[in-house]
């Protein structure tokens, strides 16, 4: 098995921009930089490396039935599902270990494992048979800043760590949806309920760009509740905010071509991602 392999397996990409969340929910909460932040990665990563190999676990048939995850390495036979088992329950047990030893709070690990259970145990059976998985499941991307908030060692119910969990949790809905726009057929050939049986594609379309609408407003909830905010983020958080807008409100008018939705769906992932890197770098300037 090549190390490229086994990094598909746990889906890299997925599991880093997780951890990066963790990170910002970290930057936010605390006075100062310490080692926490070394387990909070590094426990995070595991976890959501393990809980993405695990997905593959459970669904290596229907994703075998679609063109976009057909070469994963289960379908390809590169893995066994009995070692990807093996491999997961290992990762996640050791994500959670790194976060409860490096943690002063039970509710970080206990956070963890939650995640694990939506993920794996609620979000990839549940979309088998809804096509609103995606709203239960949205709750998993709310979770990992609420760890790293969790541990800075503030208050759960302080309202910058709810604003930063529910602009995580607002991004995975239309996330998921403009993939779902994108890739409508190679979900139906898997047998997977899809929510265009539901309403019109260009329904989806609009309630899609109303979600991206509220990813930005919250965007701007959250710097109101910044105790020190520079001219540069405001004006960076607005502007972004507006971009994307612009860029996305074609979606209301009329059904854009699929390639339309495919930039969408890279504009909106930018978008919160420099969303998350001037959030830090603001913070850590006042540090």
């Amino acid at each position: 098995m090549k190390i490229k392999e086994l990094l598909t397996f746990i889906k890299l990409r997925i599991a880093v921009s997780v951890a990066i969340s963790s990170a910002l929910g970290y930057v936010l909460s605390t006075k100062y930089i310490g080692t926490e932040i070394l387990y909070l990665l590094t426990g995070v990563f595991l976890l959501a490396s393990g809980s993405g190999a695990l997905n593959q676990v459970q669904e290596w048939r229907l994703d075998g039935k679609m063109n976009r995850t057909r070469n994963r390495p289960i379908p390809r036979r590169v893995i066994s599902p009995a070692f990807g088992f093996v491999v997961s329950t290992l990762l996640i047990s050791f994500g959670i270990g790194v976060l409860a030893f490096g943690s002063q709070s039970i509710l970080v690990p206990l956070l963890g494992t939650s995640a694990v259970v939506i993920y794996n145990g609620i979000y990839t059976p549940l979309k088998r048979v809804s096509p609103f998985a995606a709203i239960p499941g949205a709750f998993i991307g709310a979770i990992p800043p609420m760890i790293g908030w969790m541990m800075g060692g503030n208050e759960i119910q302080h309202p910058l760590n709810l604003a930063l969990s529910l602009f995580f949790f607002i991004w995975q809905i239309p996330h998921f949806w403009l993939l779902l726009i994108v890739y409508e057929d190679d979900y139906r050939r898997a047998g997977f309920p899809v929510l265009t049986d539901k309403v019109s594609p260009l329904q989806l379309s609009r309630i899609s760009f109303s979600w991206i609408v509220a990813l930005v407003l919250c965007s701007f909830w959250i710097i109101s509740l910044l105790d020190h905010i520079s001219w540069f983020t405001l004006c960076a958080i607005v502007l972004l905010g507006l971009f994307l807008l612009a860029r996305t409100h074609k979606m209301v008018t009329v059904l854009q071509p699929r390639g339309f939705y495919r930039f969408a769906f890279v504009n909106l992932n930018i978008f919160v991602l420099f969303i998350s890197l001037i959030l830090t770098f603001n913070k850590l300037l006042n540090i």
